[in-house]
C-alpha cells in the first residue's frame, strides 16, 4: 500500500460507512462503539502496518508491535506524507 491516495481511503472509507450506517439506524450506539473499538485496535494497526511493509520499515511479521501505544510515532510521517526512509 505504498500509494498515498489508497491508504487514505483504506482510513476513512470505513469511518464513512460506520457513522452513514449508524445515521440511516442499522447500528445501534453500543455496536457503534464496537465496531469503533476494532477500528482502531485492529484495523489500523492492520492498514499502518501494510503500508510500513510496503515502504520495506518494518517487516510483515512485527505488524502486531504497532498495537502498542506510542509505536506509531516513530512512524507518523512515513504513515501519512510520501517521505521514503532507510529501514531501522
Amino acid at each position: 500500500m505504498k500509494n498515498i491516495v489508497i491508504y487514505y481511503f483504506a482510513i476513512i472509507a470505513p469511518l464513512v460507512a460506520l457513522f452513514a450506517f449508524t445515521h440511516l439506524g442499522y447500528i445501534n450506539a453500543r455496536n457503534l462503539v464496537l465496531l469503533f473499538l476494532f477500528y482502531i485496535i485492529i484495523y489500523r494497526t492492520y492498514i499502518d502496518g501494510l503500508r510500513l511493509c510496503a515502504k520495506n520499515l518494518i517487516c510483515r511479521k512485527d505488524i502486531w508491535k504497532l498495537a502498542i501505544p506510542g509505536s506509531r510515532s516513530d512512524y507518523i510521517l512515513d504513515l501519512y506524507f510520501e517521505p521514503e526512509r532507510e529501514k531501522k
